[in-house]
């Protein structure tokens, strides 16, 4: 339910901005702007996003794992996609992931986000791995389903159906 209310306050947002923009500036001028600040933006995700490559190619040849960069290049991702969105307000919030700051500054608040919810977890939920040591079933079994008893019980036992 919050996506979808979120989403439809979003669009409502950028409707309402298109309208003020364009009775200021005029219709014409803002599909200009739009379309502007996409072309802007793409080229500027395309030099980031090569940087960001060679970046990655370089910890390869240093036989490192190029985790930030694919963290990075996530981010960008996001951006080229709120960039090629119409609208002012995504425009905006690509913009900003195309900030070398602001990016690691999203970055760092998703991974700590992460690891509080890990934490959280395993305080309250235990360590994921549950301790079977006072549960312990130890015990023989016969699958007597297709036997010839016919369904009876067996003798010197009790019988556990499967279902």
């Amino acid at each position: 339910m919050f996506p979808f209310l979120l989403i439809f306050v979003l669009l409502t947002a950028e409707i309402y901005i298109f309208v003020e923009v364009s009775g200021q500036v005029g219709p014409w001028l803002t599909v200009g702007m739009i379309f502007a600040t996409a072309f802007i933006g793409s080229a500027i995700l395309r030099y980031q996003g090569q940087r960001m490559i060679a970046r990655a190619r370089e910890q390869v040849v240093k036989r490192e794992l190029p985790v930030a960069e694919f963290a990075h290049g996530a981010v960008l991702v996001v951006a080229a996609f709120l960039l090629l969105t119409p609208g002012f307000i995504t425009d905006a919030l690509g913009v900003f992931l195309l900030i070398p700051v602001f990016r690691r500054f999203v970055l760092s608040s998703i991974l700590f986000a992460i690891r509080s919810r890990i934490h959280r977890s395993q305080t309250w939920g235990g360590s994921g791995t549950a301790d079977h040591s006072s549960t312990v079933i130890d015990g023989d079994f016969e699958d007597i389903s297709d036997s010839e008893t016919g369904g009876t019980r067996p003798a010197g036992g009790k019988r556990i159906d499967r279902d």
